[in-house]
């Protein structure tokens, strides 16, 4: 780590409360005579501080070491991921490694030091008074030192996510690439400082009085000062600690609020820095990982409508005009993009090519084969070939290129106005209904769908077309639009039962009046596609 490096100097200055407890208790052992006792010198104070100094600046640098100025302004936004990936997520436990070495060898080496000046100076230095003086070096050194840096160093780390994450640097979507969340579990975290400024300060000074009560005069004094000295620190500490845990904790829900209040209010490309590998950075996650998927919910919206835009593009815009015909075409998808397909082409010559057809499945798989066999029709239409040519053309092109299982069922025909005839192609689709003097007539299906079997040659049927008779060619989605009550559908009955009923409706009106027919019945958009392609002889 360069010592030129803002951060550490930063980091390093967090660490003062624990000088202030340092000093805490070198200057209460001052007051109450203690330092005296046992000789310690002005000097020796100073070289305490020292040594101090010396061990928790080494594990400063050391906990900081792995950044080693790397951490700079500039790079790219997957430089510091990775940085914090293989870093950040380790960080208190780095630290509490880091600062309990340092704080077991400050202790050790107090519990050396001071205990030999006084013996070399023949102060009065008995076992009791060196009970008392290890147990306060260990649980002020060795746990309250400890305790507090890796309070500290979460805050500083928490801070310092949240810089990065300000700037762009880490979005909060690391994996789980660390063990130790038993340091900052948010479940752990009030037994850890009820242990550390509560069960051990207490257990102390219950040995401090066993102490005192079986020494003599001086001893008692000796003991009950330092437990004097104990009760400070650990006070002090315990202040320190939960100002530094509230700190962090506020931090942590302030971020995780505008996070809901972001969610709440639809901004879904915000997101919540991740500032502790905790149940709480866990929650952060989950809300950045919530508002991304509805992130990209809302732009799959705006994809399918614009999917569907173009679908409908495919379709038919104007209706064709055909001397004593009318013709009227409809559809309605269950979702924004869907596989039916209706279409009408006048040829040069007047005859008007008619389909209507029917992807297998739903959803963009079956628009995508839709559409590619919209552009087949198309091109053929061009070449005037026979439609079982091109029905056959069809089957073949389909079959290399549809999933195993997938078909599509088509009734294409080809009207003839000056002969008033229909000349037409029913490839497993449901039968179009004509109806003619009060009479429904099914166009049955001859041949299986396109796409399931090649080789297939494709037969025509010729039907007349009086004046007056009305072809209704629809999709499934009609009959089998599901009723009120359970597994009831609509049927081709009452379908047969509706078109006899509406002989007199104009063309124009019917795709509206069945609509509203099936809704009655209880239909649903979400139930199937529904296509309708409705032609009539005027006269």
């Amino acid at each position: 780590m360069n010592f030129s490096d803002p951060r550490y100097w930063s980091y390093l200055v967090g660490l003062w409360p624990l000088l202030f407890i340092f000093l805490i208790g070198q200057i209460l052992m001052r007051l109450n005579g203690n330092a005296a006792e046992l000789g310690i010198t002005a000097s020796l104070s100073i070289m305490d501080a020292a040594v101090f100094l010396l061990l928790f600046g080494g594990a400063a640098w050391w906990t900081l070491r792995p950044l080693r100025g790397r951490l700079s302004d500039s790079g790219s936004p997957d430089k510091h991921r990775h940085l914090i990936e293989t870093y950040m997520t380790d960080f208190p436990w780095r630290a509490l490694r880091g600062y309990l070495v340092a704080g077991w060898s400050f202790s050790a080496y107090l519990v050396i030091i001071i205990p030999l000046v006084a013996m070399l100076g023949n102060h009065p230095f008995t076992w009791r008074m060196f009970v008392a003086l290890t147990l306060n070096f260990c649980f002020g050194a060795g746990v309250l030192g400890p305790a507090l840096a890796v309070a500290i160093s979460i805050v500083y780390s928490t801070r310092l996510r949240l810089k990065m994450s300000r700037r762009g640097w880490f979005t909060g979507t690391l994996g789980d690439k660390h063990t130790d969340r038993h340091i900052t579990s948010s479940a752990h975290r009030p037994w850890l400082v009820f242990l550390v400024t509560g069960f051990l300060p207490v257990s102390i000074l219950s040995i401090y009085i066993w102490l005192a009560l079986g020494g003599n005069q001086a001893e008692a004094r000796f003991i009950l000062s330092q437990s004097l000295v104990l009760l400070v620190m650990s006070a002090s500490a315990s202040i320190l600690l939960v100002f530094s845990i509230t700190r962090t904790l506020q931090k942590v829900t302030t971020t995780l609020e505008r996070g809901l209040k972001a969610l709440a209010d639809g901004h879904f490309k915000a997101h919540v820095p991740v500032l502790m590998d905790d149940d709480m950075g866990e929650l952060a996650r989950g809300l950045n990982t919530a508002m991304q998927g509805l992130q990209e919910r809302e732009d799959l919206k705006d994809s399918l409508a614009l999917a569907a835009e173009i679908q409908q593009g495919l379709l038919p815009k104007y209706d064709p005009l055909i001397p004593f015909y009318h013709l009227k075409g409809f559809q309605q998808t269950c979702y924004s993009v869907g596989g039916d397909y209706y279409d009408y082409i006048k040829a040069d010559d007047g005859r008007v090519w008619l389909m209507i057809a029917d992807v297998s499945g739903k959803g963009y798989p079956a628009a995508l084969t839709m559409a590619n066999l919209q552009a087949m029709l198309r091109g053929l239409s061009t070449l005037n070939w026979p439609i079982e040519e091109a029905a056959n053309y069809l089957n073949e092109a389909l079959c290399d290129t549809l999933a195993a299982g997938h078909f599509v069922t088509l009734f294409m025909g080809k009207l003839q106005p000056e002969s008033h005839s229909l000349i037409w192609i029913n490839a497993g689709h449901v039968p179009p209904l004509l109806l003619h003097d009060g009479e429904v007539q099914r166009l049955e299906a001859s041949a299986p769908p396109l796409g399931l079997v090649k080789g297939i040659h494709y037969q025509v049927a010729r039907t007349e077309i009086q004046a007056g008779d009305t072809l209704l060619a629809y999709t499934d989605g009609v009959t089998e639009t599901s009723g009120h009550a359970a597994h009831e559908k609509y049927g081709e009955a009452r379908l047969r039962a509706w078109l006899a009923g509406h002989a007199d409706l104009a063309v124009a009106e019917m795709p509206e009046a069945l609509l509203a027919e099936l809704t009655a019945f209880g239909r649903n958009e979400q139930d199937d596609d529904l296509t309708l392609l409705c032609i009539r002889r005027e006269q």
